[in-house]
């Protein structure tokens, strides 16, 4: 939710309107943020492990440090999807390795490694 990498800002984070159109079209989202505790009318876990399990997607919105180091094979095991998707909003994965890990990627900006197109139905 943090609007800034390793800080607690959450005014008019970039993250609300992406949350909100996932949530009014029925989808399940939940939120982790280790720097934003509380945010009005939103859950956020400090867990990251407790978030992403068994997500068929998980988008990263801010660029923490701790996203930087995201082991793309310890993910794909927490998330327990065949072919999970990984939006990267802020190009803090390495798109290569968790390519590698099965992992749909999709980065902000980054036409050189979506090969995949996504659709909503």
């Amino acid at each position: 939710m943090g609007i800034l990498a390793n800080s607690d800002d959450a005014r008019d984070p970039a993250s609300e309107p992406y949350r909100d159109l996932l949530v009014d079209a029925g989808c399940s989202v939940t939120v982790h943020d280790s720097h934003v505790l509380e945010y009005p009318g939103v859950d956020i876990s400090y867990e990251l492990s407790d978030v992403v399990r068994e997500a068929d997607v998980v988008v990263i919105l801010t660029g923490h440090d701790e996203y930087f180091g995201l082991d793309a094979k310890v993910l794909k095991g927490l998330m327990e999807q065949e072919r999970p998707v990984v939006v990267d909003g802020r190009n803090v994965v390495n798109a290569d390795g968790f390519i590698g890990a099965g992992f749909v990627y999709m980065g902000i900006g980054r036409g050189d490694k979506n090969e995949h197109r996504m659709k909503c139905s």
